[in-house]
């Protein structure tokens, strides 16, 4: 049982938590990690979750496809860095998987191709993409920069293939 000094700053954190939440999309694991920051009890972090969660502040799978519609489309994030930051997040699988949904196979694909385009003209310092044969350390720089981007080879293979074909 709460004493009242104890009672009022589970609803001040309570309060805080539901401010902090109504500004953004969070994940659980974000939310408890900022409330022991705040100074909160491990077991009153977890009441505040799932208080939040019950009100609807939380909600994992809202949160990953926010995320990924995030990543992918506003800073061109392949799938595999999206996931990887999510499963860091310690979301359950099954919000990762409705959440990496949120994108659409045609957009993903025109991301990763401006994406590609973008940076090869930035490392052939030339104006245009197509015609021109692309040399071996420009391939490899692009393959390596697209990689850390998060798409996976066969991606990143069929982009290349697409842009630099006469």
């Amino acid at each position: 049982m709460r004493d009242e000094h104890d009672n009022q700053s589970y609803k001040a954190q309570l309060e805080r938590a539901r401010c902090w939440c109504a500004a953004e999309e969070r994940c659980e694991s974000g939310v408890r990690e900022k409330l022991v920051a705040w100074g909160a009890g491990a077991d009153d972090a977890d009441e505040i979750v799932a208080e939040l969660r019950e009100e609807g502040y939380l909600d994992d799978v809202r949160y990953a496809r926010a995320y990924c519609e995030s990543k992918v489309l506003h800073q061109h994030w392949g799938r595999q860095k999206v996931l990887y930051q999510l499963r860091l997040k310690r979301l359950p699988r099954e919000a990762i998987e409705e959440g990496m949904t949120a994108v659409d196979e045609e957009q993903y694909m025109e991301i990763l191709e401006d994406t590609a385009a973008r940076k090869l003209r930035e490392l052939s310092g030339k104006s245009g993409v197509g015609s021109e044969r692309l040399e071996v350390g420009e391939k490899r720089k692009l393959m390596a920069f697209l990689a850390s981007r998060g798409f996976t080879m066969s991606e990143i293979n069929e982009v290349i293939t697409k842009i630099t074909k006469p």
